[in-house]
């Protein structure tokens, strides 16, 4: 299989589009019976969820941490999804928010998909 039909598979299976974005959030998860409270940038974001970048990071997928944005003072639960670790000795911690969460990022012109997110399609 080429690699441009693997990347439309991926991105197929997305809930909403995913948009390149730096915003700096606070995380905030139990690590060793410890509260973290660690400051981190985004990589990417959706509706759903998002990627962001810390220095430290829960120990396993499924965990859950609360993430604040600074800028909204809103703050959301997030199950984490992925957990790698980068070569500057931080980690990309893939996350998905408890429920759709368009306005969190603040974005001016956000993708039509993500508040199709947030409608009840069920009849």
């Amino acid at each position: 299989m080429n690699n441009t039909v693997t990347n439309t598979a991926v991105s197929n299976r997305r809930r909403s589009r995913r948009v390149f974005l730096k915003v700096r959030v606070v995380a905030r998860f139990r690590l060793l019976e410890r509260d973290c409270v660690i400051e981190g940038d985004t990589v990417t974001v959706n509706a759903h969820g998002g990627m962001v970048q810390l220095a430290v990071a829960p120990l396993l997928p499924g965990d859950m941490i609360t993430l604040t944005n600074p800028e909204t003072d809103q703050a959301e639960s997030c199950r984490v999804v992925r957990i790698e670790a980068t070569p500057d000795n931080g980690f990309e911690v893939a996350f998905a928010f408890e429920r759709p969460s368009p306005k969190f990022w603040a974005v001016a012109f956000p993708p039509a998909d993500w508040f199709e997110a947030l409608v009840d399609h069920e009849p």
